[in-house]
């Protein structure tokens, strides 16, 4: 299935979260834990002489409608998919929405949420802040009763007298082309169910026969095509056109999966047979045929998900990206959430999209507008996990990369073989962009073959091929040997050293949030005393960079220095060691240091607070600042919520196997006796 397209944007707005907080000016390059504030309602106050006409969605931020709010159809001919959004999927607010406040007669009115299962026909739009009918909406006119007259309120225009809202209501639902909607509605939907009732399908009944002989007829080619996507094998062959012969079985070139499929069920499938054979272009096999069927299926996977993540309530985006094989950077975007029916965590992919900005800002953007593009309602975005991808593998990457073919592989075998050092490695290992556990033995694993890596380069870049493999050999170790590169590499070496712990807790299956907390804060006091005697820390380091450069007469020597300088620091300095000191150690160990503040540190409180609820002693001061941080989550007072917390904990104390997990603790939280710890959870 082709991962190339170009998901289009969408005007409509969803529900947005406060900005994610990315940076504006870096690629995200390491899995990032991001702990997001739930979103909030703003309030406005209405002069009570404020005109009801449609106007008035000028004045709401755009960003807060929902794609099914029913603001959004109003006033326009509908698509018949149109209407049974209308009727099935239309928007609800929550029971402990905000709605708006309208001022008049020195009395603050809204819409009440009651209201709702008082009178099912009714819907309330956040954009117009006002009610409308939905029925009316998707069926009636524009003109109805007594000489035509324009329909206004609750249909063409939205309802915001609340004052008289039950009144007026009670009145709409006697009127009579709100029962001829009623019943357009009804008609509507028992076609829908059974397609044979369509007037169109009864008059032509010709019409019908064909069209139900077309679904038998495509039924087998969407099984074939889903079979191929499970079992990721391709579609497509050498020769893939022309007319399918069953009886077939050698075809003069490979026709591809798809059409081989359909010959062997074929054989078993005499209506399928007889279809392929027939008389007639019309198959459904040809590749446009193929690529519509990818996109329904597509369409069809998505709204099921989307529609499990909406449920949960509160999901987390995954985001990975690499390059395919045209060099065009793909995106793929997952969600993870808990299905609450099961309770059960999920990891599901959403879609690739492909970009050409990784900055922290351009993938920010890019991901809250798809999520609103999917239909994701991102005001239940609660975290964020960003991948780094292949923009860190660099010249180690390269390398490992360059010796995974036997022959070269050989070469460095040798090499580390006859080495006069006592080496514990025997390859190179490549640098994984997900565990920081693994870039760390990448990077050590490297520096101890360095040597062996130099001389098995060098004996390559001497043969005599007449392909490139000596000149990249050449290139490679003529990269490997610059000064910059022998200090980034010792630096990152040492630097990754004192990240090891903290990597391994953040590793295990049961976690403990607390002391993973403590650790990084350890690791970055730590890491501020390293940086305060940056001279002899970096000293050590300079010399042992140097005694490896001096094996193989390279001198760590400062780059070429200009008066006006644009792509790399201007350090007016003699000395390499200060040059290096400032240009590569300080800034890398700050960089560190600042990542795992606004990684880990920055979220400790609210990390503590969920540590609490699985300790039988854990902090109420840590909860009360967890409940504080998520207070639009719950309906009822701090109160009630901390006295469901101690008995939590009572709960816990009398157990025998303890949760470990959030998942864990789901399993045996009963919603309806904790509900402040199940949404917690």
């Amino acid at each position: 299935m082709s991962s190339n397209k170009k998901i289009k944007q969408s005007s409509l707005k969803l529900f947005i979260i406060a900005p994610v907080a990315c940076p504006s000016d870096q690629t995200v390059e390491s899995p990032t834990l991001q702990i997001l504030e739930p979103h909030t309602t703003k309030k406005r106050s209405l002069s009570p002489n404020i005109d009801e006409s449609n106007t008035f969605s000028d004045k709401r931020v755009d960003e807060n409608i929902n794609m099914y709010d029913i603001g959004m159809y109003t006033n326009r001919l509908l698509k018949p998919h149109e209407i049974e959004e209308i009727l099935q999927q239309i928007w609800k607010p929550e029971n402990n929405f905000q709605f708006l406040v309208t001022v008049s007669c020195k009395k603050n009115l809204r819409f009440q949420f009651s209201w709702l299962s008082k009178f099912t026909w009714l819907a309330y739009s956040i954009k117009f802040d006002g009610a409308f009918c939905k029925f009316c909406v998707a069926f009636a006119n524009n003109e109805a009763g007594t000489n035509s007259q324009p329909l206004g309120a609750l249909v063409k225009k939205p309802f915001r007298n609340w004052k008289h809202a039950t009144e007026s209501f009670r009145n709409h639902s006697s009127l009579q082309y709100h029962l001829k909607c009623l019943s357009d509605t009804d008609n509507y939907l028992n076609i829908k169910k059974n397609p044979s009732l369509s007037i169109e399908n009864q008059l032509d009944s010709s019409h019908a026969k064909q069209v139900m002989e077309n679904r038998k007829n495509i039924i087998p080619i969407i099984e074939a095509i889903l079979l191929c996507g499970q079992q990721n094998l391709s579609i497509r062959g050498h020769r893939d056109s022309g007319k399918i012969e069953v009886e077939n079985s050698e075809p003069r070139e490979n026709d591809g999966n798809i059409r081989n499929i359909l010959k062997y069920r074929a054989l078993g499938d005499a209506n399928l047979k007889k279809f392929l054979e027939s008389p007639g272009r019309i198959k459904y096999i040809s590749p446009t045929s193929q690529n519509a069927i990818i996109d329904a299926c597509n369409s069809v996977l998505l709204s099921k998900i989307v529609n499990r993540v909406n449920k949960a309530k509160c999901f987390t985006v995954l985001v990975d990206e690499t390059a395919d094989i045209a060099g065009i950077e793909q995106v793929s975007i997952c969600a993870r959430y808990v299905n609450r029916e099961t309770c059960t965590l999920h990891e599901d992919f959403l879609q690739f999209v492909p970009t050409a900005d990784l900055t922290g800002k351009g993938l920010a953007t890019l991901i809250l507008d798809n999520l609103k593009h999917f239909g994701i309602e991102t005001q239940y975005l609660r975290g964020q996990g960003f991948d780094g991808a292949a923009a860190m593998s660099g010249i180690v990457g390269k390398l490992r990369d360059f010796f995974i073919f036997p022959k070269r592989k050989a070469v460095l075998s040798l090499a580390i073989e006859q080495s006069e050092n006592v080496l514990s490695k025997r390859s190179l290992k490549r640098s994984c962009e997900t565990r920081w556990i693994e870039r760390y033995h990448s990077i050590n694993d490297f520096l101890e073959l360095f040597e062996s890596v130099v001389e098995a380069l060098d004996i390559i870049s001497e043969w005599n091929d007449t392909s490139d493999t000596s000149h990249k050999a050449q290139s490679l170790r003529s990269s490997i040997l610059q000064s910059e590169f022998i200090i980034a590499l010792h630096v990152t070496s040492k630097v990754f050293g004192f990240g090891l712990p903290l990597s391994k807790q953040f590793q295990k299956i049961n976690i403990d949030l607390k002391m993973a907390m403590s650790l990084a804060q350890d690791t970055s006091d730590e890491l501020n005393a390293f940086r305060e005697n940056a001279d002899s820390e970096f000293h050590e380091i300079f010399i042992k960079a140097k005694n490896i450069a001096n094996k193989f007469e390279s001198l760590l020597k400062i780059p070429r220095i200009s008066n006006v300088q644009k792509n790399r620091m201007n350090i007016k300095t003699d000395d390499p060691e200060k040059y290096y000191r400032i240009s590569i150690f300080i800034p890398y160990i700050d960089s560190f240091i600042n990542q795992l503040k606004t990684r880990f540190i920055d979220h400790k409180t609210i990390l503590n607070g969920f540590q609490s609820l699985f300790d039988t002693k854990g902090s109420e001061d840590d909860f009360i600042k967890l409940i504080d941080t998520y207070k639009e989550e719950f309906n009822s007072p701090t109160s009630v919520v901390l006295g469901e917390f101690k008995l939590w904990q009572r709960k816990l104390s009398n157990m025998s196997d303890k949760p470990n997990n959030a998942i864990d603790a789901l399993n045996i939280c009963n919603k309806d006796m904790y509900p402040g710890i199940f949404n917690l959870l």
